[in-house]
């Protein structure tokens, strides 16, 4: 299997993300894969990543630049498996993401938001 991926990156801001994805989107067309976040130190780069069915090496990928305390919009009405990597966001990263529960991934007796830059383990 060749693996040379074409990455197609759009840069979003958190208020048109949910419309950009709602747009894009063609259950038919592609897989969803997740929403990662990267700690830059001091703000985090969310990306929202898709593959295309016939083509896995076209990755398209919504971006957005933003601060700790932001408020993530869920794509959940969308794509409803998104929940899970949601749910992650909220816990590893302390994020407040729309319906997410958190104490999913993380022991109540666990580190808060261990993979923030800004947390002591």
């Amino acid at each position: 299997m060749n693996i040379s991926p074409i990455l197609d990156i759009e840069e979003v801001t958190l208020e048109n993300v949910v419309d950009k994805i709602k747009e894009f989107y063609d259950e038919n067309v592609w897989n969803f894969i997740t929403v990662n976040a990267t700690d830059l130190g001091g703000e985090l780069q969310i990306d929202w990543l898709f593959s295309k069915y016939k083509d896995k090496n076209i990755i398209k990928i919504f971006r957005t630049i933003t601060s700790y305390d932001a408020f993530i919009p869920s794509i959940v009405p969308i794509i409803p498996s998104a929940w899970l990597a949601e749910w992650e966001l909220a816990d590893l990263f302390g994020l407040e993401v729309e319906n997410a529960a958190t104490g999913v991934f993380i022991a109540p007796d666990g580190p808060k938001a261990p993979l923030r830059a800004d947390t002591k383990l």
